[in-house]
């Protein structure tokens, strides 16, 4: 069998079952990258959004400090007061098919830094230029309990008073002038006490879903693996086929099977 492999037809097989082999083998990396993915998204949707909320500086111990995969959606709890002088309005938001704004605000910590919260989501007006009215922001003393999340990549630098275009911490730091925690940001879950109900009061962004079930990408993965080896083993056992019969000459067929007479074939005979 080796000297029939070693033709070159059959390396040309050989080179051609490699060459699938390689790319079921990225095909199956790929696969099992999305799973890891979809894996620590769950991971992150189940195990903290209702875990209980910790200081922001368990998490982000100083303002260089950046939110890792496993952190995000992490509870923390704020205390302290907003700075509504310095708000700013996220456009281009979606929330339940709808495009509108996310309202973010600085909020400065009786003890710790000051901390960029998203106070939730408010619809256009009758232009996308702006709200028709942004819900008053509440004073004196809050605790705000909230999702720490990574900061967003700026996606323009160009400004529109009291607009930003993406929540880029960096971006937004130097608009508010303010020493601001740029690891991350809280979108906010509740604060205490509560702001009073407006009649276009800001929405609540709705809960993460953790995303298709990973374990369907796992299954892909191990399948594209198999058909690797399987494409190998193929190869392999045609030659090994083509070899048996060189040697001892081709099977011979099957002998066919009577054809079963039907009891109406009888009479009508």
């Amino acid at each position: 069998m080796l000297r029939r492999l070693l033709t070159r037809r059959w390396l040309t097989w050989l080179l051609i079952a490699v060459v699938w082999a390689v790319a079921c083998v990225f095909l199956g990396r790929w696969q099992w990258h999305r799973y890891e993915g979809k894996s620590l998204s769950q991971h992150q949707v189940s195990d903290n959004y209702d875990a209980p909320p910790v200081a922001v500086t368990t998490i982000l111990p100083d303002k260089r400090s950046k939110l890792t995969p496993n952190d995000t959606w992490r509870q923390v709890k704020l205390v302290g007061h907003y700075e509504p002088a310095k708000k700013l309005l996220v456009r281009n938001r979606p929330n339940d098919g709808y495009f509108g704004y996310e309202l973010v605000i600085p909020f400065r910590q009786d003890d710790g830094p000051t901390v960029l919260v998203d106070r939730g989501w408010i619809e256009n007006g009758r232009t996308a230029a702006a709200p028709e009215t942004v819900p008053p922001t509440p004073s004196g003393t809050l605790t705000v309990v909230g999702w720490l999340q990574p900061g967003e990549q700026a996606t323009s630098n160009k400004d529109v008073p009291g607009q930003v275009s993406s929540i880029n911490l960096d971006r937004i730091a130097t608009l508010t002038h303010d020493d601001l925690l740029t690891g991350g940001y809280v979108l906010m879950r509740t604060e205490k006490p509560a702001a009073p109900a407006t009649r276009k009061g800001l929405a609540a962004l709705p809960k993460p879903t953790p995303g298709t079930y990973a374990g369907i990408n796992l299954s892909y993965a191990l399948q594209w693996w198999a058909a690797a080896v399987g494409g190998i083993l193929f190869m392999l056992y045609r030659c090994w086929k083509e070899e048996q019969e060189a040697v001892h000459g081709p099977r011979p067929p099957k002998p066919k099977k009577p054809k079963k007479v039907r009891i109406w074939d009888e009479e009508d005979a």
